[in-house]
């Protein structure tokens, strides 16, 4: 009974972080950082560099967590990308996915880098 109990609390728990990834479909370029936190709601984590700020979303799931990052010059949404982290990306390690942010796959868009270089 208690394992049944852990899994339906689990899959309740994912099935609300991953409702807010899909919301992510709304999301268009230009829209400014107040449209968006009406969409996405706050972000997981957020970072900046000169123009350019960064924020994440996440969702846990078993074997992996989904992302998605977006990507503000100017204070409006120039892109965004979604990225996985995996189990063996974590070396194992498993927890909130907020923890593992910018691993897996994530790499930072080829427009970003290039408006960072100038």
């Amino acid at each position: 009974m208690k394992k049944l109990a852990f899994l339906l609390l689990v899959g309740v728990l994912v099935s609300c972080g991953s409702a807010k990834m899909k919301r992510a479909y709304r999301l268009e370029p230009g829209m400014t950082k107040q449209e968006v936190l009406a969409v996405m709601g706050e972000p997981s984590k957020s970072d900046f560099d000169r123009n350019v700020e960064e924020w994440h979303y996440c969702s846990t799931g078993l074997d992996s967590d989904e992302y998605i990052a977006l990507y503000f010059v100017n204070g409006e949404l120039l892109t965004k990308t979604n990225y996985t982290v995996t189990i063996s990306d974590t070396n194992g390690a498993t927890g909130n996915c907020r923890q593992f942010i910018k691993m897996g796959n994530y790499r930072v868009p080829d427009t970003v880098v290039e408006i960072r270089e100038r």
